[in-house]
């Protein structure tokens, strides 16, 4: 009796994790985004019949994504002007307001993952394909031999296209995890008046702080004086044609020291820390005290939030 060829078996499982990362685009400077992960695994099955027990290829590729992707900046190689195994400088110019402008940062490696140039041209014109490939190939590195390929889908929020849909930058130095690290978010941003949904004023928020780093004002730093902003200046000297127009901000938090520096245009101080309640909080103070029967709905990427009546 002649065995015939096993044929390919897919698996598949939706909403592995969420991926909430910043990407320095090369037109427009750090940006927040997120996605939903999907991921289909191919091969052979085992003699159980089995490709790939789901419960242990979720938590592979949940593993891989967290460790490699998530909560991380994501920059091409040609912006990192310095490298050690602990420290990384990286400088990006972009247009912002139709002026030139730059973005630059001192922090530790493990918050940065590199992605192609290909891949980084790619996400500038809205096609995760290159990303979600790159992606597809650390995962199927971490699974099992009999598994042979592995295709990742990125699914931003149902509504990225509505005008209430933003994104933001930013970092909590005193969080126990990777918030810590410069990274970002795209959601949504909703307000009720009354109990029901008010677009305008929705829009409005989301306007506002679009494409923002929000950080604490406990964090900047006026004086420019610190060892990492002496490295900075030391290995990218054009920073000081536009020191005028930036800011900058460095914190300490238990994984790393980092200095950001950013336009001014872009960044939005608080006088707390950036969390999604201190945000749904300072978003409710932007209306005026007459509009008392208000209720905020800060998304923090997706899925997640926080709620300020």
């Amino acid at each position: 009796m002649l065995n015939t060829p096993q044929s390919t078996t897919k698996i598949f499982i939706q909403d592995v994790t969420l991926l909430d990362c910043a990407i320095l685009y090369p037109s427009t400077g750090p940006q927040g985004k997120s996605w939903y992960v999907d991921v289909t695994w191919e091969g052979k099955k085992d003699k159980n019949g089995v490709l790939f027990d789901f419960s242990l290829a979720k938590k592979s590729a949940k593993s891989t994504i967290d460790h490699e992707f998530d909560h991380k900046l994501l920059v091409k190689p040609s912006s990192i002007r310095f490298q050690s195994n602990s420290q990384l400088i990286i400088v990006a110019g972009f247009k912002e307001t139709e002026q030139d402008s730059i973005f630059a940062i001192n922090t530790y490696s493990n918050s940065v993952r590199k992605i192609s140039r290909e891949t980084l041209i790619s996400l500038d014109k809205g096609d995760v394909s290159l990303l979600e490939k790159e992606i597809s190939q650390s995962i199927l590195r971490n699974s099992p031999e009999n598994v042979t390929n592995v295709i990742v889908k990125l699914r931003p929020h149902e509504h990225h296209t509505k005008s209430n849909y933003f994104s933001y930058t930013h970092s909590l130095c005193h969080h126990y995890g990777n918030c810590q690290r410069f990274h970002g978010h795209s959601n949504i941003i909703e307000v009720f008046k009354d109990g029901k949904f008010d677009a305008d004023k929705s829009n409005f928020v989301a306007k506002k702080l679009n494409h923002s780093y929000i950080i604490s004002r406990n964090y900047l730093e006026t004086n420019w004086n610190s060892k990492l902003i002496h490295e900075l200046i030391e290995h990218c000297p054009e920073i000081t044609e536009y020191k005028d127009k930036l800011l900058v901000a460095q914190y300490k938090g238990t994984q790393g020291e980092v200095a950001v520096i950013l336009p001014k245009e872009c960044v939005f101080l608080l006088e707390q820390e950036s969390t999604v309640e201190n945000i749904a909080e300072f978003i409710k103070s932007l209306f005026q005290a007459t509009d008392q029967d208000l209720e905020i709905r800060a998304y923090e990427g997706l899925a997640k939030g926080s709620i300020c009546s």
